[in-house]
């Protein structure tokens, strides 16, 4: 079983470069989230409340769950399975415009909360979001990448289904365990010690 898993992430490094490009994506739709938000930043207390909205959209009824974990972990493993998966179907584009609106609507809330409660982006970015953030946008880049290079697999006429499934339930999925357990009982600790 451990051979397994060490095999599937060595396979890693035949999409790490696009897994990296993925990643640079995301950084500029940040970046741009970032500057819309400083240009709307008079209205930040309308924006931010529609954004944040957004980002913990309980499709089961309102407000937040009970169990945050798992509804934390459903919500970004559905949306990691569809890069992966859909991105071997249209042609990229899935999870490329997944990669913009993550990046976007995360530098924006970024910049609105530095507007609204007064605190440094540095000092969000470094304790509100990269403790989460790091394995949830390593693994959504991961399954980005992966879905490049599973699709040009798929063009020369290899078999991918098992190989996708196999890469999402051991390369993917445990960075989003991690990332939801973080987000759910450590992240919510720092923000509340630092940020607040």
């Amino acid at each position: 079983m451990l051979t397994w898993i060490t095999k599937e992430w060595q396979e890693v490094k035949y999409y790490q470069r696009e897994s990296l490009i993925c990643l640079v994506i995301f950084m500029l739709a940040a970046c741009a989230g970032h500057i819309m938000a400083a240009l709307v930043s008079d209205r930040a207390s309308e924006y931010y409340n529609t954004v944040r909205d957004m980002i913990i959209a309980n499709p089961f009824g309102e407000g937040l769950p009970d169990n945050l974990f798992l509804f934390i972990l459903a919500r970004n493993s559905m949306v990691s399975f569809t890069v992966l998966v859909l991105g071997i179907i249209t042609y990229n584009v899935w999870p490329v415009f997944i990669l913009l609106l993550n990046g976007a609507v995360g530098g924006f809330a970024v910049q609105m909360q530095a507007v609204l409660f007064n605190n440094s982006i540095f000092q969000i970015w470094l304790f509100g979001l990269l403790p989460h953030g790091v394995p949830e946008l390593g693994a959504l880049s991961l399954a980005a990448g992966a879905s490049f290079y599973y699709r040009r697999l798929r063009r020369q006429g290899e078999r991918i289904a098992g190989r996708v499934l196999k890469t999402y339930l051991v390369v993917v999925l445990p960075l989003l365990i991690l990332a939801a357990f973080v987000e759910t009982y450590i992240t919510p600790l720092l923000i509340q010690r630092i940020l607040l």
